[in-house]
């Protein structure tokens, strides 16, 4: 088990999403990972919806007071698991753009490591996919925090693929730029999980070299 990032507090994260936890961290912080790892693994089997407190507890031998102690309801898991999501995803996907020093071919990385992201599921669940991915097509029309939370994150995403694009392709609109970049993304999860496509990512590459050499430009109808 490979260690891939370090945590705030006191934990580290391997590559499948897990948190390590360092000797000085206390029981109930060792409780609360414990509950999340497996509420994300859930949540990747079988999307976030299904992660409720009662079940979760039985999964885990918990009771169900146990369980309140850390999560006051179900809403408030279920935002914690996007968030942890989230913080994976920056960890795995965006991090490592800062590695690249040519800054026009990061838009490119990040692409291929969103892709990569849907090929290899986090949280250990190869039969999953990304809680996050997930909830925005669960969330989409369900007001609540967990929308929110799951807006506020493809908000985020959307603003750095603006400023990625804005330095690949000056030129460009980076508002359609990022719409289209995250569209090939979106496309992709469906085509290489749902529809097992064995030639989805080489299509979806094509399509993105083909929107590099013809972006939409600015102030163009």
């Amino acid at each position: 088990m490979i260690v891939k990032a370090l945590k705030k507090g006191h934990s580290l994260q391997t590559e499948e999403g897990r948190e390590l936890l360092g000797p000085d961290a206390s029981k109930g912080e060792r409780t609360r990972v414990r509950i999340l790892d497996e509420a994300a693994a859930l949540a990747a089997e079988e999307g976030l919806g299904g992660v409720t407190l009662g079940p979760l507890a039985e999964r885990l031998g918990m009771s169900k007071s146990g369980m309140f102690a850390h999560f006051k309801s179900k809403d408030v898991l279920q935002v914690e698991v996007v968030q942890r999501a989230a913080d994976h995803f920056e960890a795995v996907c965006i991090t490592p753009l800062l590695g690249e020093p040519d800054k026009s071919k990061r838009l490119a990385l990040f692409l291929k490591n969103w892709l990569d992201w849907i090929d290899h599921p986090p949280f250990g669940s190869e039969n999953g996919s990304c809680p996050i991915l997930g909830a925005y097509f669960e969330f989409d029309n369900a007001p609540g925090q967990v929308r929110e939370a799951a807006a506020s994150h493809l908000g985020v995403l959307q603003d750095l693929l603006r400023r990625l694009s804005r330095v690949a392709k000056p030129e460009a609109d980076t508002q359609a730029m990022a719409i289209a970049v995250c569209g090939l993304a979106l496309s992709y999860r469906i085509n290489a999980r749902l529809l097992r496509d064995p030639n989805a990512r080489t299509d979806t590459l094509r399509a993105f070299e083909a929107l590099l050499k013809n972006p939409p430009l600015k102030g163009v109808a």
